[in-house]
């Protein structure tokens, strides 16, 4: 199991790059952890890696989906906290996005059943003032 202790962004940065080699068409993150943890932050800087040239990465917390062209595949940023029911995730089209994109899913709890077999899931935790990045 990989795990990263990070007390700075730094390190979260660093983590991040670890998990952007997995980056290909069609794979899913998926970020779980309580509010405030660094899931934002760690798609953030993926989305940057990815895309270097994107000064503007917000959270997709209240669109529900971010779209960012890379070259690998587009990325699709997506949040699953206000979403009632995985029918509404079908509704949104966001499903299309697996075979093809890069799709980043905070708070996939909802969808769980619905992930690819393949996805990559992170769990966010915190212990004192440490944040810690660990695949689930």
């Amino acid at each position: 199991m990989k795990k990263f202790i990070c007390n700075s962004l730094d390190d979260t940065k660093k983590a991040t790059e670890y998990f952007s080699e997995f980056c290909k068409p069609g794979q899913c993150f998926a970020l779980y952890g309580n509010l405030g943890f660094g899931k934002t932050t760690f798609a953030q800087y993926l989305i940057k890696i990815l895309n270097p040239k994107i000064e503007n990465i917000i959270s997709p917390t209240f669109n529900i989906i971010q779209t960012y062209p890379s070259e690998i595949a587009e990325i699709w940023h997506i949040d699953c906290y206000r979403l009632k029911s995985a029918d509404e995730f079908f509704d949104l089209g966001i499903d299309e996005a697996f075979s093809s994109c890069v799709t980043v899913i905070e708070w996939p709890e909802i969808i769980e059943n619905l992930l690819p077999s393949d996805t990559i899931k992170i769990q966010f935790s915190k212990k004192d003032k440490q944040r810690i990045i660990e695949l689930k």
